[in-house]
């Protein structure tokens, strides 16, 4: 399912095209708070942009960058 992306979805897109992180890690580094950036990847990861690696973590990684798909 598509989703409006939002200028914190482009922060954590930006950071996961990187590599693998942790909702921790990207709120430090995007200036979200935790919450919100667990929210959005909540929101990614049903529209399977994302894919999360790791439970206790929270370790994600990118699956598929809708920016760049079509």
């Amino acid at each position: 399912m598509p989703v409006d992306l939002t200028d914190a979805d482009e922060a954590i897109l930006d950071m996961l095209s990187r590599g693998r992180c942790t909702v921790g890690y990207l709120a430090d580094e995007t200036d979200y708070s935790r919450q919100h950036v667990h929210n959005r990847l909540n929101v990614l990861l049903a529209a399977e942009y994302v894919r999360k690696v790791h439970d206790a973590t929270g370790l994600y990684e990118l699956r598929s960058d809708p920016r760049s798909d079509g």
